[in-house]
């Protein structure tokens, strides 16, 4: 007999909000930023997108290490319109201020904040991100209890790490913490692979399964309470 649930732990990215309009604006909202408070800047969002292939050669682990690998990323391009080291370290802070504050600026799923709601009333809720989301600034600090970015586990999904960190957090055995995502590698397969009994939210992306299948799936985060039932059942 299976434990009963206690954790739902949640992806971020394109499972409560779609992220590339949200990268999109804050990549147009840093680069105006910077040619507001560095009349010399000689970059725009687009040019910026080929100097991240410079970096990410440069420091591969800043692949997955996003704020870091942005304001490298920032300094690099302050650098190569004149300014010093000095200067770009001190015009980075505001500037990341700038892009972290955009990038939070999320318009979520219908239905996804009344879902994630009605679950902390039962649940301890998480968050497990590859991306640097914060869930401070997203205002969900008042629902979930813990998150852990790849960046801070020093690991990305499909990686154990950040599932490990989970289940260490919270003290409880894998088959007691439910993980809801949108990637069938990244975060069905991962979490499968730990022992986690996981929720696939299904979309036009990413229609299909990879080498495991999800113990249950949807194609709306609303139907996600209905889902975790169906898995106090079996």
């Amino acid at each position: 007999m299976r434990s009963r649930i206690k954790v739902v732990a949640f992806d971020l990215d394109d499972t409560l909000w779609h992220v590339h309009p949200v990268i999109v604006n804050a990549e147009k909202r840093l680069t105006t930023w910077l040619q507001h408070h560095a009349a010399d800047f000689q970059y725009d969002a687009l040019t910026m997108r080929e100097l991240r292939i410079e970096v990410l050669t440069k420091d591969p682990s800043l692949g997955y290490r996003l704020t870091a690998m942005r304001t490298a990323l920032i300094k690099l391009s302050l650098n190569r319109s004149g300014y010093s080291d000095q200067q770009a370290a001190s015009l980075a802070g505001g500037a990341m201020e700038e892009f972290l504050a955009a990038r939070n600026d999320v318009t979520f799923f219908e239905g996804a904040l009344s879902t994630i709601e009605a679950l902390a009333g039962t649940y301890k809720l998480g968050a497990l991100s590859n991306g640097n989301a914060d869930i401070k600034r997203l205002g969900l600090q008042q629902y979930f209890s813990f998150a852990f970015s790849a960046e801070a586990v020093g690991a990305p999904k499909p990686a154990p790490d950040l599932f490990k960190a989970a289940l260490d957090h919270t003290g409880v055995s894998p088959d007691q913490m439910v993980y809801v995502g949108d990637d069938p590698e990244k975060d069905v397969d991962a979490a499968n692979r730990l022992g986690l009994r996981t929720v696939w939210l299904k979309t036009d992306a990413r229609p299909g399964p990879a080498e495991t299948q999800p113990h249950q799936t949807i194609e709306d985060i609303r139907e996600l309470p209905d889902a975790i039932s169906r898995l106090t059942q079996d």
